[in-house]
């Protein structure tokens, strides 16, 4: 007797697409119940496919799923969230293509993590609404937190005192602050300015809404990215492909993104 195949529905956030065969895509999902998936959607680079339009990056679709013995499959797909102004202005693409590599990047398949899937759905949100400049470090620093990676800023990582205002660093290889007197040989140091640990610091223990009320100057942002990606490096060994797209895009030199389709390429 022939078993039916198994088959169940989920939402998923589209992390990436990679075609796959002669018409088919290999997609990277973030689901709320079961983490990270990779599926296979037949057909969907067909110009004709009712699939193609529901399974780019960054969507919110809800998916109809045949389990498989090494992939599952989807069989239905309906968009649920577009994000279209993402679509439609570099500097928040670039933005949004970096969350979601973060994400790919610091997730294990099949380990379900709701705090995450919530809160790049609401960054994504944000960044499709008035896309506040602390949005950006503030998913960082929640992202490394929800992954067991949370820097310390209240006290120094090598001798725990608490520190002193104005007199501290910072070091990705600790995993957070320094203060004035401790100089761990052959550890990577980094200046740490009082604007920017109060930045982190209230990031760090506020939430969404407040983050985007929080107005920081050009120079805390650029110091909050160097400290923050340099941590990031550190935990995944390696650099996020897409904050080089970021870059660019900030300063006025733009590159084709990946992970679109050509359609959308062509909003852009």
């Amino acid at each position: 007797m022939t078993t039916a195949p198994k088959t169940y529905k989920t939402e998923a956030i589209v992390l990436r697409h990679h075609p796959i065969g002669e018409a088919d895509y290999l997609l990277t999902l973030f689901t709320p119940n079961q983490g990270k998936l990779r599926a296979v959607a037949r057909g969907a680079r067909r110009i004709k496919s009712k699939l193609g339009g529901h399974v780019e990056p960054p969507m919110r679709t809800s998916l109809f799923m045949v389990k498989g013995q090494n992939l599952d499959t989807v069989n239905q797909a309906e968009a649920l969230e577009g994000f279209r102004p993402l679509r439609e202005d570099l500097n928040r693409l670039s933005q949004a293509l970096y969350m979601l590599e973060m994400v790919d990047a610091f997730s294990q398949e099949e380990q379900a993590n709701y705090p995450v899937y919530r809160l790049v759905l609401d960054s994504l949100r944000s960044l499709s609404g008035d896309a506040p400049p602390a949005l950006l470090p503030y998913f960082q620093l929640r992202l490394l937190d929800h992954s067991g990676f949370r820097p310390e800023l209240h006290r120094c990582v090598e001798c725990e005192r608490a520190l002193e205002p104005d007199r501290h660093a910072f070091s990705p290889s600790q995993g957070g602050a320094l203060c004035d007197s401790c100089h761990p040989p052959g550890v990577s140091i980094l200046p740490m300015s009082l604007n920017s640990i109060k930045a982190l610091r209230f990031l760090q223990r506020e939430n969404m809404t407040s983050a985007e009320r929080l107005a920081l100057g050009q120079d805390t942002l650029a110091e909050l990215e160097r400290l923050l990606g340099a941590l990031i490096r550190h935990v995944l060994d390696r650099d996020v492909k897409a904050s080089r797209f970021v870059q660019q895009v900030a300063q006025g030199r733009p590159v084709e993104p990946a992970g679109l389709s050509r359609t959308d390429r062509g909003k852009l």
